[in-house]
């Protein structure tokens, strides 16, 4: 069975009974952060910087070198404290599974998320009162518009200068 990194994280977090996502630095919480770490980078194939994303996703402060570090120093940890072995063991995987993709879907939601956003910005201002009065104008006035505009402008940034 093909499990994600949330369900992952709420196994161990069942198990042990403690929140991995807290913000701490006991020694317990760092050993089920490195198992995290290393069964997301060494059986899920997740990247550097996605297993940092899913760590600040969940409220942790995280970055991918921590990220790198809590995976390199498992096996330590593990030497240290068998109960982290018996938790590992704990997880079957399947090899099918394909982060690449799910990071290419993450990036591009969020470029979708990013885009909607822009659109959103522009109806405002699409909105305006000034595009209403102008967006009717005729072609034929729009150099004219635009230099009395420009004249206008100036005139304001003189008037500031003034004071």
């Amino acid at each position: 069975m093909n499990l994600t990194p949330t369900e992952i994280a709420n196994k161990i977090q069942e198990i042990s009974g403690l929140d991995i996502f807290k913000n701490t630095r006991k020694k317990e919480y760092i050993e089920l952060r490195a198992l995290l770490g290393h069964l997301l980078r060494n059986k899920l194939n997740m990247r550097w910087r996605y297993i940092a994303q899913f760590y600040i996703d969940n409220g942790k402060k995280y970055d991918h070198s921590l990220a790198i570090h809590s995976c390199r120093t498992y096996k330590e940890l593990a030497k240290h404290n068998p109960k982290l072995k018996e938790m590992e063991n704990m997880f079957t995987f399947k090899s099918n599974l394909n982060y690449d993709q799910i990071d290419k879907c993450y990036y591009l939601e969020n470029k979708v998320n990013n885009l909607n956003n822009k659109i959103n910005k522009l109806k405002q201002k699409l909105n305006s009162p000034i595009y209403k009065l102008l967006k009717d104008l005729d072609e034929v006035y729009l150099d004219e518009l635009e230099e009395r505009l420009d004249i206008w402008k100036k005139s304001l940034e003189w008037k500031k200068n003034l004071k």
